[in-house]
């Protein structure tokens, strides 16, 4: 068992194995603690949990001890990385980090000039890739940590929920859903021109799988790696719609762009992954918790949804 499958078994103890609840206080979603139940039992091949109609009661004889001595772990661990962030100032190494770039534009690139000023001993070496790309270079080994729109996909990877916001839609301000009140349900978007994201894009992954769910065949008039020639399009031509997170909307500022939410809600979430193999590294397991710490201040964060950005 590695450290985090043992701060999840200790969680779900802690809550009276109520899922929902350890994963809030994990913030991690609900379907990933569940995969990393199932991989605790199918590596330790026993039954930690008691279960009743598929429902987690309490622990089994092996559970109960289990729970004991991790307990005695995750101790020694707290007090290890409590002397290692004293020691930061010291701490040396190279960090490869990747991160999928609309994410660095929009929500990392504070915590990245934060981390450099404070950890200078300690080279940290950023790859930009798509979600699906940068988890296969962590499974591989070719990236320490990878920073991607939840939920990861492949398996053996682990993540940490750090940041969470919503997907919206953005139109001009003489589009007609300038007129709505409240959010735009996708039967509505789906009569739209849709501009967004390629489909390499972990947002036009979810949003397919959204209008497929829906029996909805969205319309795309254009596919880009680019957000701000979405926002640009949105801008020049009143018959598009765009498809992007709201955080890519700080980044441009024009009055004749409106946003409003979506209905069911689009979240947008972002978490920072890695493997079992990944973290044994102190340096690396240090710029994990170091980022898990700076982001822990941040909650949903929501702007005017019917302003400019």
């Amino acid at each position: 068992m590695d450290i985090n499958q043992i701060r999840y078994l200790l969680t779900i103890a802690d809550n009276d194995f109520n899922l929902t609840r350890s994963a809030e206080v994990l913030h991690i979603s609900q379907p990933a603690i569940s995969k990393a139940i199932k991989d605790m039992e199918f590596k330790q091949q026993v039954k930690i949990f008691n279960r009743r109609k598929g429902k987690i009661v309490g622990l089994t004889r092996y559970g109960i001890t289990l729970v004991k001595e991790s307990k005695k772990v995750y101790e020694q661990y707290i007090e290890m990385v409590s002397k290692l962030n004293e020691l930061s100032e010291n701490s040396n190494g190279t960090v490869r980090l990747g991160i999928a770039p609309v994410i660095i534009s929009t929500v990392f690139n504070d915590a990245l000039i934060a981390f450099i000023n404070q950890n200078p001993g300690i080279q940290l070496k950023i790859i930009e890739r798509g979600a699906y790309e940068l988890q296969r270079m962590l499974i591989l080994g070719d990236i320490d940590l990878a920073v991607i729109v939840s939920p990861a996909t492949v398996e053996g990877i682990y993540e940490d929920l750090i940041y969470e916001n919503t997907v919206r839609v953005w139109f001009n301000k003489e589009h007609r859903f300038n007129d709505f009140t409240g959010p735009i349900p996708f039967s509505e978007i789906e009569k739209e021109k849709i501009v967004t994201l390629t489909d390499d894009f972990m947002v036009t992954f979810q949003l397919n799988k959204r209008f497929k769910g829906d029996r909805l065949k969205p319309n795309y008039f254009l596919q880009t790696q680019s957000w701000d020639l979405i926002l640009n399009l949105v801008q020049r031509d009143k018959n598009l719609i765009g498809i992007v997170a709201a955080p890519i909307g700080k980044n441009y500022s024009d009055h004749a762009i409106k946003n409003a939410e979506i209905t069911p809600e689009f979240p947008w979430k972002i978490s920072i992954c890695h493997t079992m193999n990944s973290t044994e590294d102190p340096t690396v397991e240090y710029a994990k918790n170091w980022f898990l710490k700076y982001f822990s201040k941040y909650k949903k964060i929501s702007i005017d949804t019917r302003g400019a950005s």
